[in-house]
């Protein structure tokens, strides 16, 4: 469903609103359903865009020391890089001309870097963050995909010394094949006669081919990963990946950045633990990216007035962020199992045009506000949120600079996809705090007039209700206008 959204007058174009669900697993990688079921069940909610994050790679290795390659665990599921990104696109082709009112964004669940602390002798082992993730989207060619940066692809594999530690053991097969190939002379007596017969030593020349072969088949081709899973690199590879990502004019979106992931199983007999903690903090320590999610199905704490999203804001009003962090609805949707819905958590785009270029474009900029729904048959809609001076419009996303002692009006409204009245809450945040607070019945309209005192400003708003519906807009950024 397209709605209008306004016209601005500073941007002169016509925005309407498309609602996508952002972060979908289909089964080819782990999800439950194939990407067509995916597709009939989010037209049924109303939904016109669907954001897909497959697995890009979901493989975890622990190698003992020095011969790590020989002596590795490996536990995989299903990945695009394991699958063939080509397959992936694809499919993805496939289904795009099957469903031409859909827009599916091909997009991939990047782990950029794991790491191990412990020893499995002492009962320690621990992997640290294989669940602090980054979506990655508008990166959609073959060699793009694989040309990524994160532990386990390509893009990071390298010749170290680990490698010639790992060839070592592949080395057998040399002294094994000379066993083999030259006999050694038996005597055996007849009686009272000796008789000497050529006897290939089998047993050892056996044992070092074999475990030379075995080497050689684990260790091939020999390289290591730069984002070694055996040491802490702190936040090298994900900004690595983000720089990448922004090279090819891509999204990338920190995911879930509140949620946490601790966890304990058994890998041949031995006790591993899984370990996550919330990653908010990183987010400051980042740069460039496009957006984080931070409307989802868990408590979420980064967008909480005055946290850790105000502070980045904050940062790029003052000048001293290139690029603000964009808020998104985020699904993570795999099937029923999860016990959610697809439309249940969704990212309302605001575009000219419905496009895939469009929404990644909005994404880009911040024209976009989450949504988390409670109701399959209705949900809040942002009929509008601007800034206006006598001047000029600015819609979500946009940074306007205007004069000191400007009047500025910050208006809002709100209703529910089905026109009916609902309780609701609409909260206006200034600069981290609480601006105004307004409570009634859909259709709501709000109101709030100030004069802009000429430090760097940005409002957003936060809707709450009916029910524990919740709504997160991306902010309006005001800046004083310097002098020619």
């Amino acid at each position: 469903m397209l709605c209008a959204a306004l016209v601005t007058a500073a941007h002169a174009e016509e925005l309407h609103q498309v609602r996508g669900v952002v972060h979908v697993h289909t089964d080819f990688t782990t999800g439950e359903f194939p990407l067509d079921e995916i597709v009939r069940r989010a037209e049924s909610q109303g939904v016109e865009a669907i954001f897909l994050s497959e697995n890009y790679q979901l493989r975890v290795d622990y190698g003992l020391f020095p011969f790590r390659s020989l002596l590795r665990v490996t536990r995989a599921e299903p990945s695009v890089l394991a699958r063939g990104v080509d397959r992936y696109l694809a499919t993805v082709a496939d289904a795009r001309r099957r469903y031409p009112n859909m827009i599916i964004v091909p997009g991939v669940e990047v782990v950029p870097h794991y790491h191990w602390t412990g020893s499995p002798l002492a009962g320690d082992l621990t992997l640290h963050n294989i669940q602090k993730n980054i979506l990655v989207f508008g990166v959609s060619t073959g060699a793009a995909l694989r040309a990524l940066p994160a532990t386990g692809s390509a893009a990071t594999a390298r010749y170290s010394a680990q490698s010639a530690l790992d060839l070592l053991p592949a080395l057998l097969v040399i002294p094994g094949a000379l066993l083999l190939r030259r006999p050694v002379l038996r005597r055996r007596m007849i009686g009272r006669v000796a008789v000497f017969r050529p006897q290939r030593r089998w047993p050892s020349g056996g044992v070092l081919c074999a475990v030379g072969l075995v080497a050689l088949a684990r260790g091939l081709p020999f390289t290591t990963d730069a984002f070694s899973p055996y040491q802490d690199l702190g936040m090298t590879p994900y900004q690595e990946l983000i720089d990448a990502v922004e090279q090819q004019g891509g999204a990338a979106v920190w995911s879930f950045p509140d949620a946490f992931d601790y966890g304990e199983e058994r890998v041949v007999g031995l006790r591993v633990s899984r370990k996550t903690d919330p990653y908010g903090d990183d987010l400051l320590r980042t740069f460039r990216y496009s957006g984080f999610g931070g409307v989802y199905a868990d408590t979420t704490r980064f967008p909480e007035p005055g946290a850790g999203w105000d502070y980045l804001l904050a940062q790029y009003a003052r000048g001293e962020r290139s690029r603000p962090a964009w808020l998104i609805g985020e699904s993570g949707f795999h099937g029923d199992g999860d016990g959610t819905w697809i439309g249940a958590i969704e990212t309302v785009f605001l575009v000219p045009a419905k496009s895939e270029a469009a929404l990644l474009d909005a994404l880009r900029r911040g024209r976009v506000y989450g949504v988390l729904r409670t109701d399959r048959t209705n949900t809040p809609v942002l009929d509008r949120f601007t800034i206006r001076t006598a001047s000029t419009v600015g819609v979500s996303g946009d940074t306007l600079d205007i004069s000191p002692a400007t009047a500025i009006g910050v208006q809002a409204g709100v209703r529910m996809s089905d026109a009916s009245e609902q309780p609701i809450r609409v909260t206006l945040i200034r600069n981290g705090h609480i601006a105004r607070t307004w409570s009634g019945t859909t259709p709501l309209a709000v109101d709030h007039q100030e004069t802009f005192d000429g430090a760097p400003a940005y409002f957003r708003l936060e809707v709450r209700g009916p029910q524990t519906a919740y709504m997160l807009s991306n902010p309006i950024i005001l800046r004083p206008l310097r002098a020619q």
